[in-house]
């Protein structure tokens, strides 16, 4: 692959998922996360809302959102079974954004984690001294999970299988690997990870990452723009790879918070859904095409 480039096809707002984080596609459904909101949404092709479940029990509830100081913060989320979706807090905020829920899809019920000596390890390695860990984007391949920190561009990769046995019974957690990025700026603002899934046909990640004028991990900022790209695999590990192409703007800023394939149009073409998390105002999801070269 030498190059990428992406084709805006529909955008339409997403009116009932506030400040939409996730996405992931089973059979012909899609299911949305917010990062302040207890819920997840389960959306059609059309995307129409056809119901929502309840995966955080929230001490403090304003109407159909969590208050800032309260919310897990819900920004990552990936299939990782044919039927069992994962979602991870960003642990920008410790204790209460240092969770993971693991849903049943099939049983329509989750189980939530509290992972706070694993964040606080990942906080305390060498490689994040003087950065703010703020998970936003999650994928897998094989057995292997990949967390995109956004602030320091840091892929963390660690054994899934080691890591649900952390979760669901106490096990030592698994040591991350990492793999540092530099990603492009827009006004002299580096972008940052934003979101993530995997090809299923292709030995690749695909990314989201977005510029937002903000000064740390806790407080949003001006929305300046967004960017696609994909990072090489080599035997399910991160290789060095990574080709990034902006996002068009359709006449204002994107803020792109996560993306997934909708479907294989061809060997060097493929249909995305993404989704934008706007910052007070409704989220949107968008149809694109990507073509690969």
């Amino acid at each position: 692959m030498n190059k990428i480039e992406i084709e805006i096809i529909s955008w339409q707002i997403l009116q009932e998922v506030p400040s939409a984080s996730g996405i992931v596609k089973w059979n012909d459904i899609f299911f949305l996360i917010g990062d302040d909101s207890p819920h997840l949404f389960k959306v059609d092709h059309n995307f129409k809302i056809l119901g929502k479940t309840l995966i955080h029990s929230p001490k403090v509830q304003q109407g159909e959102v969590i208050p800032k100081f309260h919310k897990p913060d819900f920004e990552a989320m990936e299939m990782v079974s044919d039927s069992e979706i994962l979602i991870f807090g960003s642990g920008s905020k410790s204790p209460e954004r240092d969770v993971c829920v693991l849903f049943d899809l099939i049983q329509s019920s989750y189980n939530e984690y509290y992972i706070s000596n694993f964040y606080d390890y990942i906080r305390g390695m060498e490689i994040m001294q003087g950065y703010e860990l703020d998970i936003e984007g999650l994928a897998i391949s094989g057995d292997n999970l990949f967390l995109f920190n956004r602030g320091r561009n840091i892929i963390f990769s660690f054994p899934y299988s080691e890591f649900i046995g952390y979760c669901k019974n106490g096990r030592d957690f698994p040591i991350p690997k990492t793999s540092l990025f530099t990603l492009p700026s827009i006004n002299g603002l580096q972008a940052g990870f934003s979101g993530a899934s995997s090809f299923p046909h292709l030995p690749y990640l695909i990314f989201t990452a977005a510029v937002e004028d903000s000064p740390n991990a806790y407080d949003d900022g001006d929305i300046l723009g967004s960017f696609i790209g994909v990072i090489e695999l080599i035997n399910d590990e991160i290789g060095n790879e990574i080709l990034v192409k902006r996002i068009p703007n359709p006449g204002f800023p994107l803020k792109v918070e996560s993306v997934i394939v909708d479907k294989i149009a061809s060997e060097t073409q493929i249909d995305l859904v993404l989704v934008t998390d706007n910052d007070g105002k409704p989220s949107e999801v968008i149809r694109a095409s990507l073509a690969l070269e």
